[in-house]
C-alpha cells in the first residue's frame, strides 16, 4: 500500500492522501518531523563524586503531531471527508503502517508509523462546515528513508575457480571468462572483487543482504573494517538466504536459521553517515554441475543450475 508520487506538502498513510495545496485536508501544523527525537542515553552517576559517567546515546521513537482542517467541496460535505479521514487513520494493535511524504526540494520519503491519538474539536467552525482534527503518529524507528529502494546486484563479483570440466563436443572456455554459462565449466571455491555499497543518506542504515544459491558456506566481509558474516550451510538452486543487519535475523526460505550463523560482527556495524562507502566481498564455494557419464549436462541452466547471486538492499536514511 504505497503511492508512486506525491505533491509538495502532501502525505499518504497506507495510500490515503492528505495535505497539499488542493486537498480538502489542509495541514496547519506538523510537529516532530524535523525535530531530533528524544535521546535515550546510558549515562550513570559517579556515586559519591560530582558529575556523570557518559554512556552511549541512542534515538528513541519519533512522535508526529498533525493539526489539520477539513472542509467540504463541490462534490461532498465536510462530514463525508471527515468520515473518510477517520476510516483511514485508525489505531492498530501491532505493527506499523507506511507514512509517505513529499517536502519541497526533496524526493519522496517514507517512515513507518502507527496512529496513537485523534482529537476532533466541535465548535462554531465545525457547525459552519470546517472541522479541526489533531492526529498523533508514533514511529518506533525514528529515521525516515528515501522511498526508492537501492538494490545492488553483485552477481558479477562472484568468480569461481577450481577444477575444470572439459566438454568433448563444445568449444573450449573463452579466454578470461569466469561465467560457466558462457563456455567452459569453472566450479569450486572462490571470491570476487570487493564491491562498493554507498549510503547516500546522512544517518546510519543497515542493509539487507540476499544470497541465492547454489553455493556452500557463503561469507560476506566488510573489507574496510574486517567484520564478516558467515553462514555454514549449503544452498540449493531454489534456496534464498536473507541477512537483515538491522533486525539481526537470518532466514532461509523465510524460516529462521540464525543457528547457522558463524558470526554476527558485521550485523553490529551498520552503514555509517553521509556518502559513506562500504566494501563488501562475497566468498563461497560454488556447486559443480550435474554430470552424466563424466560429461557435464549441456542443459544445466534449463534444469535450474545457475550462478549464485548476491544482492544488497537498503534505503538511504536522512534522520533529523
Amino acid at each position: 500500500m504505497a503511492v508512486a508520487s506525491l505533491l509538495d506538502y502532501r502525505f499518504a498513510f497506507n495510500d490515503f492522501e492528505f495535505g497539499g495545496g488542493d486537498s480538502v485536508y489542509q495541514i496547519m501544523t506538523l510537529d516532530g518531523l524535523e525535530d531530533l527525537p528524544v535521546i535515550r542515553n546510558q549515562d550513570d552517576n559517579r556515586g559519591y563524586q560530582d558529575g556523570m559517567w557518559t554512556g552511549r546515546d541512542f534515538l528513541s521513537g519519533r512522535t508526529l503531531t498533525f493539526v489539520m482542517t477539513i472542509r467540504g467541496d463541490s462534490n461532498y460535505s465536510m462530514s463525508h471527508y471527515l468520515d473518510l479521514l477517520q476510516r483511514n487513520l485508525i489505531p492498530q494493535q501491532q505493527g506499523t503502517g507506511l507514512l509517505q511524504f513529499k517536502l519541497p526540494d526533496n524526493d519522496l520519503q517514507r517512515i513507518n508509523a502507527r496512529v496513537r491519538r485523534r482529537a476532533i474539536t466541535i465548535n462554531t467552525n465545525y457547525s459552519s462546515g470546517m472541522a479541526t482534527a489533531t492526529y498523533e503518529f508514533f514511529c518506533p524507528d525514528p529515521r525516515y528513508y528515501d522511498d526508492q529502494l537501492q538494490s545492488t546486484n553483485l552477481i558479477n563479483a562472484v568468480t569461481t575457480a577450481g577444477r575444470t570440466y572439459n566438454r568433448v563436443y563444445t568449444t573450449p572456455p573463452n579466454s578470461g571468462t569466469n561465467n560457466p554459462f558462457i563456455s567452459g565449466m569453472y566450479f569450486g571455491g572462490g571470491a570476487g572483487a570487493p564491491n562498493l555499497i554507498t549510503n547516500y543518506g546522512w544517518a546510519t542504515t543497515s542493509p539487507i543482504i540476499t544470497i541465492q544459491g547454489p553455493c556452500v558456506n557463503p561469507k560476506v566481509t566488510d573489507v574496510t573494517a574486517g567484520y564478516f558474516l558467515q553462514v555454514n550451510t549449503t544452498l540449493g538452486t531454489a534456496d534464498t538466504l536473507v541477512l537483515d543487519t538491522d533486525l539481526r535475523t537470518v532466514t532461509l526460505n523465510g524460516v529462521n536459521r540464525r543457528s547457522l550463523l558463524a558470526t554476527h560482527l558485521l550485523g553490529s556495524q551498520p552503514l555509517p553517515e553521509l556518502h559513506t562507502i562500504l566494501l563488501l566481498l562475497l566468498e563461497l564455494t560454488a556447486i559443480p554441475p550435474v554430470l552424466s557419464h563424466g560429461v557435464a549436462h549441456t542443459s544445466r541452466r534449463r534444469h535450474g543450475t545457475k550462478n549464485p547471486t548476491f544482492v544488497v538492499t537498503e534505503r538511504h536514511s536522512p534522520c533529523r
